[in-house]
């Protein structure tokens, strides 16, 4: 591969990259799981999870397959590029980076929404929405974010380190509590034999894997991947890393689960119809209080302040190696891959990144409303991992066509609407692209940027199962042949990898 991808010998250790993504897994979305995976998937919820689990683990390991051929900073938008060529990874490397880059400030609003509820004070939050002193405090702990990344991976892993001991803590701790509290009344038991329960299944649960938050949730474990070439033995380290931060994590998302469900009071279940019923605003918050948890009470809002803020500082790193990619690549302007000859990353990149979050921030209602739409782009993002690794490594393409079938299916789940917006903003983007790359020819942008769009726009407007199987599998082959990938090393004018 030559000796632009042989990898640091001094880096970011295995334990410290497992830390790097397990950190992103335990944001705010735990905090709010456990009760939406409840209501959609009822006794299912703890399959959902498997599930859910199970997929991203498959992305990963697809992504530390290309990883061991290019262990590139900001990989995880960068392997289409690497497998096909910069044109025909423009739509998967906006997905993923602008997915990223928008939790940075969901993460954000999420730490302002909890403090506002600490305080019992309207000045932040009115009606569900935040107030421009809300806004104003968000961008502030957006401004925290900026200044733990601003001097490099080093200050970092060890802020990190810290905050993830104290992330962990807390669901493992609120677990425990939960358990022992659920002793104190009948719903050990009888919440999972409830009447309601027989009106979910397998259904329930797949439809929960976007719709409660599981792949927002676990989306973290590809952090790992964006730090490859600044880690340890990334051949080896990154798939452990993977490996590792989805297990341990998968395990305390199972045990909240069972915790909740077994704590909330029996009586409280049955009067609300069952877990459909259940509309907690802050449902581990709101379920402590009703039990008179107190000190638990307390630990939680706590937590809500560190458990956002260390995805996001850490989103905030990882989005800002995603951008430079891009720019390495020439899907963005060349002068934004320019690294600090000091931290050894791209400081214009950071910065970019960190006013493009305030722009989304100041311009979203609330952490809900955005959590769907991010996890569209997620999912679309992670379609480049199978792609890469069939192009890369041929005798990988049968489980990169499972894959990514999986994942156009799991684009069903998503609400129609929802759907249209993420594939009109990407046409967008990209048309704008296009007009910008026009000298590198129409014939070329069409030939390599109208499948995979016209790919997304046929998943929305034919929504059958059996249609998006099909097509998803004369898609992925066609893209993953000899002929195609050779075509577009070809003509890829894009197609140029700059040393890391």
């Amino acid at each position: 591969m030559g000796a632009e991808f042989t990898p640091k010998k001094s880096g970011v250790s295995l334990l410290s990259a497992t830390l790097l993504s397990a950190t992103c897994m335990v944001g705010s979305g735990w905090l709010f799981s456990a009760q939406l995976t409840a209501k959609i998937a009822g006794n299912w919820a703890f399959l959902a999870w498997i599930l859910a689990a199970i997929l991203v683990l498959l992305v990963g390991l697809c992504l530390a397959k290309v990883v061991a051929v290019y262990p590139v900073r900001g990989a995880t938008t960068r392997s289409s590029a690497l497998s096909h060529n910069g044109i025909f990874g423009m739509p998967f490397a906006f997905a993923n980076w602008f997915g990223i880059m928008v939790v940075i400030a969901t993460e954000a609003q999420a730490t302002t929404q909890y403090l506002s509820a600490a305080i019992g004070s309207e000045a932040l939050m009115q009606n569900h929405v935040l107030t421009y002193g809300g806004k104003f405090l968000a961008l502030g702990i957006l401004f925290v974010y900026l200044i733990v990344n601003f001097y490099g991976i080093k200050l970092l892993t060890r802020v990190n380190n810290v905050v993830t001991v104290l992330k962990v803590f807390t669901p493992l701790f609120a677990i425990a509590v939960f358990l022992i509290a659920a002793f104190d009344h009948s719903g050990l038991s009888n919440n999972f034999n409830l009447p309601t329960n027989g009106d979910y299944g397998f259904s329930s649960a797949v439809m929960a894997i976007i719709g409660a938050g599981l792949i927002y949730s676990f989306n973290g474990f590809q952090i790992s991947v964006s730090f490859a070439s600044e880690i340890k033995n990334p051949k080896r380290n990154v798939p452990l890393s993977i490996i590792l931060s989805i297990f341990v994590i998968l395990i305390v998302y199972m045990g909240l689960q069972y915790a909740f469900m077994a704590a909330v009071p029996h009586e409280l279940l049955v009067k609300n119809g069952g877990w459909q019923g259940m509309n907690f605003s802050s449902p581990l918050l709101n379920l402590a209080m009703l039990l008179g948890l107190n000190f638990l009470a307390i630990l939680l809002l706590a937590d809500s302040v560190v458990s956002p803020s260390g995805t996001g500082y850490t989103y905030l790193g990882a989005s800002s190696r995603m951008l430079y990619a891009m720019s390495a690549e020439g899907q963005m302007p060349r002068w934004i891959a320019k690294l600090d000859p000091v931290y050894n990353f791209s400081k214009r990149s950071m910065m970019i990144n960190w006013v493009l979050a305030a722009i989304v921030l100041f311009n979203a209602e609330s952490w809900a409303a955005l959590m769907v739409v991010v996890t569209g782009y997620h999912v679309v993002g992670y379609m480049a991992a199978p792609i890469s690794m069939g192009a890369i490594a041929p005798k990988t393409r049968w489980l990169g066509l499972v894959v990514f079938v999986i994942l156009g299916l799991i684009m069903l789940t998503i609400p129609s609407h929802d759907l249209m917006l993420v594939n009109s903003s990407l046409t967008i983007l990209l048309i704008i692209y296009a007009f910008v790359q026009h000298k590198v020819g129409v014939q070329k942008l069409l030939l390599f940027i109208l499948p995979f769009i016209a790919y997304l726009w046929l998943l929305y407007i034919v929504p059958n199962i059996w249609f998006v199987a099909i097509i998803s599998v004369i898609f992925y082959i066609l893209i993953t042949t000899k002929s195609y990938v050779a075509m577009c090393k070809e003509h890829g004018d894009l197609n140029r990898v700059i040393e890391d």
